[in-house]
Order: C-alpha cells, then sequence, then structure tokens
C-alpha cells in the first residue's frame, strides 16, 4: 500500500495545466498538499522502501509548481516546507553514505538523495523569486552534512557503519567504479551551487580543511621518508593515515573545483555571480601583495605567511590545492612517488584545468563588475596570471615525466596542457616559456620519456603543441616553432616509407611503432583545427593523406593499424569539412573516395571471425561510416566561405568530373550496407552510427536513393522497417525521420509503380500501426506524425482504406463512434492533404488531439 500511495501522492504533485482555474486555486492546493506531506514526514519513521517515493513527491512539488506559487504559500509553511526539505537531504545524504560503505546493490538512499539536490539546485538556481538569503542557513547544513560524509573520522563519518565501526574493503569496492567526479558530477553541481549561495560559510571552511590536510600529508611524507633512509625497506610502511588523508584531499578538491567553476562545456565559462561578489564584498578588508605573496608561495604553509588572514579567501582556496600541488612535486623530486596516490594526481590537474578556463587571463569585459584582488591576481598583463602559467607548465612536464605509466593522471595533465594553450590569450604567455620550447623539442625527437606515454596522450600532447604554434610570435620565431615540431614528423616518416626495403622492413616492430606514432600525431594535429589555422593545417595533412592510403595496402593483415589510418581521415573530416570551400572540400572527398576503394578492395572476401565476437573486430566499419556521417554533415555545418580561409592560397579548378559528397557517400554505402547483418545490429555503437548515416543519406540526398541497386536498395528498406519495428526508441525515430524526405522525393517525381513508391505504401501500414494500434513513447508521436502525414499524402486512397477496414472490425459500438470522429476531426481539412507545411502543422496539432483521444483504445497489450 505505502508504495502505491506514494506513487499515487507524487502525481498529484505534478498536477498542473487547465484543472487550476487561476493561480489562487493553485496557492490553495499545493498548501494543502504540502500541509500534508509534511505531517505525514514528521509523523512517521521513513523506511528504506519509503525514501524515493518521498523524494519524488517533494521533486515533482518543486519542478511542476511555478515559483510565483511557491512564495505565496504562508511564510510559515514555505519555511518549515524548506527546514523539512533540509533535515530529509541530510538524513538521506548520511543513509546513502552508508549504503556505499557497505556495498549495497539497492541504492536507494543514494537515488532519493540525488533527487533532493537537484530539487535545491532548481529552487537556488532560482532564487531571485525568494525572500533574499533564505536558502543561506539550509545550504550551510547541506553542504557541511556532505563534507563530513565525505572526510574520515573523526572531523568526519566516512567508511564507519551503522554502529561507528570503520570499513577497509573500501580499496576493493572503488578498483570497480568510475571516477567519483564523473560518477557523482550531478550531486558535487548541486553542493557546488549550494556552497556558492553561502560562501561566506563555505569557502572558508574548504581552504581550512584542505590546508590543514596538506599540512598534515606533507608531515607524513617527510615522516615517510626518514623511515625509509632508515630501514630501505618500503614494505613496513603503514598507509592508512596516507590513504585516509588523500582520500580526504580527493573530495575537498572535487568540491572545491565544483564550487569555484561551472564545467566548461561548450561557452565561455564565467566566474559564477556569487563568487564574484563573495568576493568583492571582502575585497576592503583584503591586503593586494600579501594575496599575491601568498599566490606565489605554493611551498610555504599559507599560516607561514604574515598577514595571511588579510587575503583574498578565493584566491587562498586556489593557493591551497597549488600547495597540495607542490607537495606532491617536492615528493616526485624526493624519490616518494610510490607513497604518492595518482588519484589525489589526476584532481589536482583536474581542479587547475576547469580553475584555468575561467579564472586565468579573465576578461573584465565580460563581467558588469569584478574583483580588484581576482583581476590583479589573474587578468591581463599582470606577473600574477604570467607566473601561474610558467607554473602550470612546469607541473604539466613534471608530471608527463613522473607519471607517463599511469594513463590516466597523463591524459587530464596534457588536457590542462591544452586549456593553456587553446586561447590565443594564454597561449602568447605559454610561447614565451623556455619549458614550452624544450618540451616541444623532446616530444618531435621522441626522447623518453614522452615516447612511452600511451598512444591517446601523445595524440592530445601533438593537438597541444599544434595549437601552441598558432599563438603570436614573430615570423622567424614561427618558422623556426614549425621546423621543430612539424618538420621532424614529416622528415621521419618520408624517410621511412621511401626506403627501397620498406616492404621487407614494414612488419618490424620498431618501424610499426613509428608508423603508429605518426598516425596518431596526424590525428593531434587534426584536432587542433580552428578557423583560423585550419588552411596551414590542412594543407600539411593533405601531403600525408595519399601516403596513408598506400600504407593500407602495406598493413592490409593488421586490422589495428589500418583503423588508425581510416581514424585519420575521419578527424580530418570531423574537424575541417565544416572550413573547407568547394575546391578544398572536393579534394578531400577525391582522397577518401580513394581510401573506400583501396579498403573495399582488400576486403572482399575477407572473413571476420565469429559473428558473436567482441565488436572491436568492426571497429573498421564503424569508422568509415563515422567518416561518411563526417562527410555528410558538411550539409548541415558550412563555416566556409567558399575558401576564402585559404586566400592567397592557389585555386585549382579540377580537370573533369567533380567528386562530390554524394558519390563517396553512396560508395561507402556499397561497402556497408552489405556487411550490416542483425548480428552486428546487436552492438549499440555500430547500430547507432549505422541508423544515423541511413537517416542522414536520406534526408539529405533522397534522389539517389532509387538509384541504389536492387538488393541494395530492399537491404536499406528493411533495415528502416528493423529499425522501425524492433530497435530502441532513438533508432525508431531516427528511421521515421528517414520516411519523410522519401515521401516527398516520390511526390516530387510523381512516378507510380517505382520500388520506393511502393516501399512508402508498406511504410503508411507500419507508421498508422505504430501511431494508432502500439504503445509508443510520446515523444515519437512528432516523427511518426511527420512520416505520417506526407505518407498519407502520397497514398490518400490507401489511407482511407486501412481506416475504413479499422473501423469495419470494431464490434463496439462506442469505440467505433470515438475512432470514427477521432479520423474525421484528424482530416478535417475539405482539401486533400498536400505536401504543405501550414497544412502538415495543422495536421500534427490535430494528430496530438486524437492521441489523446483515443490512444490506447487499441493498443494491442
Amino acid at each position: 500500500m505505502a508504495q502505491d500511495s506514494l506513487q499515487c501522492l507524487a502525481q498529484l504533485a505534478s498536477m498542473h495545466g487547465p484543472i487550476f482555474p487561476d493561480e489562487n486555486a493553485q496557492v490553495t492546493y499545493l498548501a494543502h498538499l504540502v500541509e500534508g506531506l509534511l505531517n505525514m514526514i514528521n509523523g512517521i519513521e521513513i523506511e528504506d522502501s519509503e525514501a524515493v517515493g518521498i523524494s519524488s513527491i517533494i521533486s515533482n512539488l518543486i519542478s511542476t509548481f511555478p515559483r510565483s506559487v511557491l512564495t505565496a504559500l504562508p511564510n510559515e509553511l514555505f519555511a518549515s516546507f524548506i527546514n523539512c526539505l533540509t533535515l530529509l537531504t541530510c538524513s538521506f545524504g548520511r543513509s546513502a553514505a552508508l549504503e556505499e560503505v557497505l556495498d549495497k546493490d539497492d541504492m536507494v538512499y543514494m537515488e532519493a538523495y540525488d533527487k533532493l539536490l537537484e530539487s535545491w539546485l532548481t529552487l537556488v538556481q532560482e532564487d531571485e523569486h525568494f525572500p533574499r538569503g533564505c536558502f543561506v542557513q539550509p545550504a550551510v547544513q547541506v553542504f557541511n552534512s556532505y563534507i563530513q560524509c565525505h572526510l574520515a573520522a573523526p572531523d568526519g563519518t566516512r567508511n564507519l557503519t551503522a554502529n561507528g565501526v570503520a570499513s577497509h574493503e573500501e580499496e576493493e569496492i572503488n578498483e570497480l567504479q568510475e571516477d567519483d567526479r564523473e560518477l557523482f558530477s550531478d550531486q558535487l553541481a548541486s553542493i557546488g551551487m549550494l556552497g556558492r549561495i553561502a560562501a561566506d560559510h563555505c569557502i572558508p571552511l574548504l581552504t581550512g580543511l584542505l590546508e590543514d590536510r596538506v599540512t598534515r600529508l606533507h608531515g607524513q611524507l617527510q615522516r615517510h621518508q626518514q623511515h625509509l633512509m632508515a630501514t630501505a625497506d618500503p614494505g613496513t610502511v603503514d598507509r592508512k593515515v596516507l590513504d585516509d588523508l588523500y582520500e580526504d584531499i580527493h573530495w575537498l578538491i572535487l568540491v572545491s573545483g565544483y564550487l569555484l567553476a561551472d564545467d566548461p562545456q561548450g561557452e565561455t565559462p564565467l566566474i559564477p555571480s556569487e563568487v564574484m561578489e563573495y568576493s568583492i564584498k571582502h575585497s576592503t578588508e583584503v591586503d593586494i601583495n600579501t594575496t599575491l605573496q601568498l599566490l606565489g608561495s605554493p611551498g610555504e604553509k599559507a599560516t607561514s605567511i604574515p598577514g595571511c588572514n588579510r587575503t583574498d579567501s578565493v584566491i587562498r582556496l586556489l593557493s591551497a590545492v597549488l600547495r597540495t600541488s607542490e607537495v606532491e612535486s617536492r615528493a616526485t623530486r624526493a624519490s616518494l612517488t610510490g607513497l604518492l596516490s595518482p588519484q589525489m594526481g589526476k584532481d589536482i590537474v583536474w581542479f587547475l584545468r576547469r580553475w584555468a578556463k575561467t579564472y586565468l587571463l579573465v576578461d573584465e569585459k565580460l563581467y558588469g563588475q569584478i574583483s580588484m584582488p581576482l583581476s590583479t591576481a589573474f587578468g591581463a598583463d599582470t606577473e600574477g596570471a604570467q607566473w601561474i602559467v610558467g607554473y602550470l607548465l612546469e607541473k604539466v612536464i613534471n608530471n608527463l615525466s613522473v607519471w607517463s605509466s599511469e594513463p590516466e593522471l597523463a591524459n587530464d595533465t596534457v588536457e590542462l596542457l591544452v586549456t593553456l594553450v587553446e586561447k590565443r590569450e594564454r597561449a602568447n604567455i605559454v610561447v614565451q616559456c623556455e619549458n614550452w620550447w624544450n618540451l616541444a623539442k623532446q616530444f618531435a625527437s621522441r626522447s623518453p620519456p614522452l615516447h612511452m606515454l600511451s598512444s591517446s596522450v601523445q595524440r592530445t600532447l601533438m593537438k597541444a603543441l599544434v595549437l601552441g604554434g598558432f599563438a603570436h610570435m614573430d615570423s622567424d620565431t614561427k618558422q623556426q616553432y614549425w621546423a621543430e615540431v612539424l618538420h621532424p614528423l614529416q622528415q621521419r616518416f618520408l624517410n621511412l616509407i621511401n626506403q627501397e626495403n620498406f616492404a621487407q622492413i614494414c612488419q618490424e616492430e620498431a618501424v610499426k611503432q613509428e608508423i603508429v606514432a605518426t598516425l596518431e600525431a596526424l590525428c593531434g594535429i587534426a584536432e587542433a583545427t580552428q578557423i583560423d589555422n585550419v588552411a596551414s593545417l590542412f594543407s600539411f595533412l593533405m601531403d600525408f593523406l595519399s601516403s596513408c592510403i598506400g600504407l593500407m595496402e602495406v598493413y592490409r593483415n593488421s586490422p589495428e593499424t589500418v583503423n588508425l589510418i581510416i581514424e585519420v581521415f575521419v578527424e580530418v573530416a570531423h574537424k575541417q569539412i565544416c572550413y573547407l570551400g568547394e575546391t578544398k572540400s572536393m579534394k578531400l572527398y577525391e582522397v577518401c573516395l580513394t581510401l573506400l576503394q583501396v579498403y573495399s578492395k582488400n576486403n572482399l572476401g575477407r572473413k571476420r571471425l565469429d559473428v558473436a565476437g567482441e565488436e572491436d573486430q568492426y571497429q573498421d566499419l564503424l569508422l568509415i561510416m563515422e567518416l561518411l556521417t563526417n562527410l555528410l554533415s558538411k550539409e548541415f555545418i558550412d563555416f566556409s566561405d567558399t575558401d576564402e580561409v585559404f586566400r592567397g592560397q592557389e585555386q585549382s579548378s579540377g580537370a573533369g568530373r567533380a567528386v562530390s559528397a554524394a558519390d563517396v557517400v553512396l560508395y561507402g554505402v556499397n561497402i556497408v550496407l552489405p556487411l550490416m547483418s542483425q548480428d552486428l545490429l546487436k552492438f549499440p555503437s555500430l547500430c547507432n552510427q549505422y541508423y544515423k548515416l541511413i537517416t542522414f543519406i536520406c534526408e539529405i540526398f533522397p534522389e539517389k536513393i532509387p538509384q541504389l541497386p536492387e538488393e541494395l536498395f530492399k537491404s536499406l528498406m528493411c533495415s528502416l522497417e528493423l529499425g522501425m519495428t524492433s530497435m530502441s526508441s532513438e533508432i525508431s525515430q531516427l528511421c521515421l525521420e528517414a520516411l519523410s524526405p522519401l515521401a516527398e522525393q516520390c511526390a516530387k517525381t510523381q512516378e507510380k509503380d517505382t520500388p520506393l513508391f511502393i516501399a512508402t505504401r508498406h511504410f503508411l501500414k507500419l507508421v498508422f500501426d505504430m501511431l494508432v494500434l502500439q504503445k509508443h513513447n510520446t515523444e515519437m508521436t512528432v516523427a511518426a506524425g511527420e512520416a505520417l502525414y506526407t505518407l498519407v499524402c502520397l497514398h490518400q486512397a490507401e489511407y482511407s482504406e486501412l481506416v475504413e477496414t479499422l473501423l469495419s472490425n470494431q464490434r463496439d459500438a462506442v469505440i467505433y463512434q470515438r475512432l470514427a470522429d477521432a479520423f474525421n476531426n484528424l482530416t478535417a481539412s475539405s482539401t486533400p492533404p498536400t505536401m504543405d507545411r501550414k497544412q502538415k502543422v495543422a495536421f500534427l496539432k490535430s494528430l496530438e488531439e486524437f492521441v489523446a483521444n483515443v490512444g490506447g483504445l487499441l493498443c494491442v497489450k
């Protein structure tokens, strides 16, 4: 009963729409609901099985009712509701932490906690609607509770079971999980946001805790160093205290990163307004010189710097992380790397990357008001910014030499390097550092330890080095830079493949490694493409692509190398096609067509291993489909201005017939379609890429579909039917989107009895049945509706027949009448449906009402 009741209450909490005559009715209803909810929660001890239900009620209530309705609640009731939400959140958070320690399969409290944190996020992101400061105290409580659950005793309760006994099994549990920053990203985003709301409390709290842990870590490492010097036996080191410190630091850095900056995806990340306001509010109490001294002394304890309490708190929190970084770097120099935590290393560079994207060279023009300490420490043309760029670069170089055997840490480190050079203003400072040039030379000469880095890390490192090359330098310096970064790559590659005995030595391990390293570097170069460097990078890469096709022949029996060669083409198409004008695009189409021809020739009669085997066997197919999809994307995303970015480079008008994207893609489809069996479609990545590709083709080149060879055409139509009827809703939606352009193509040619015309007639029945007779997601209604409309325009008589047949099978007079009325309203227009946008929009609106009225009436269970 409890489950059903909670589900019912959750639905009542999301009531909205015309059922409420006005806002007053909504307020009355909500007040009654909240009162009942508070009485219920306060009157019971919540069972495990009830946690998710109760959090769903609160979540629905906060996301459904407008802010104006929430704020119209009586003050006392609203305050009681927020207080109850606070206590529940803290309680569920503690229980969720306990679930983790006990490694429970069913994490009910974790799910409930996530829902409540999302509700907080919804509330505080719109806090301008609520009384000023009403969320500060609750934010402090929820934030404190989160920190407490993630710190070791005595300050926290991490790893303590219900009876206060510490659990020691954490190590093996964590081995199986993905990284905490991905696993708990939503939780951390909510906690970071609450930390900003209560910045006065939370920023100094995090700083104090992190400074304390780092001081203790430094002391522990020194003691261990003395112990090792005395015994020379690392096996006698007790790591328990160290591991607890590392875990504390891990969570403190993660929370600090989420509090100080947002996830820097896409748009220019800005310093959160709450953090900026907090820094401005306290700037009169701040001594700028002491703040800069603190920032520039990561080797010193903060408290050892005179006047440290008169420093900017935001900068002091960053300094605490830099201090952690410095303790780590010094430990590596003292040969204590074995005692360090690679996880802490990852956290540090993750934080520094997130911080740098937002704060480094802060652009004052983007803010209404700016904090003087932040702009003095990190603004353009400041010593602070130059110092920190140099420090971060040193950190990157140190990490790449010490942690080359830790691929994830090395990867996070090179991502920090990319952040330092992806923006021109930052890159201008980086290239003035001598360390940068040393790194470039070391990488170009494949010197240790850089050549020991994993291939994906080497690829990203190449991307960073190329981006750095487009910083501001005089022409001689720039020429020298490219001569040191790209020239050795080209020379080594050409010297190798032009050797007379290359055919004999090509399978030797050292030669293959050199080829693979070059291919990885080419992918990295392509990934560095931006609109202002595409001209020079495209020319450089095109010189390589023809040679790569030759390598396809040489390494045809080495699938990993073949896949990497195709990947170079995939990356070039992905990153550059949108900037290329007609001439350059044609060059790329030509070279891709040649690649496909060689691939096809080499794969004729090739026997795959067990069809139900690993997905990796089909990586080449996946890459070919990705390449074709990337070439098609030109039709959607085109930033080129008829080769405007290539001004000054000779434009050649190729003689003979031009190769178009359609030629390449349809040639590729000839290769892919026969290979895509139903067994292969069981692999999700292959399936998604395949359907994305065929939908693109139908949308962009519908006129080419009827020209396909008969077997291929049949195969394509079968794929569409299979996708609509037997695949996930996402795939089904893609297939439905492919039908409209095909039907429009038939209407345009007005040819009856063609295979495509006959196929669309069959699809009419499928879509009709899907909408009327089968259960489907509501999101699918629009895609299915659009497809149905174009198919009805094409086959009006067949549509009428389908309706008649359906009605004639109805024995129940009431259902018959409801259906008949619904179908009449659906096509109520007196004029027959045509491919007219206005009519189509009206039809889709009517279809919504149709589904609401009779949807589910005939659904086959």
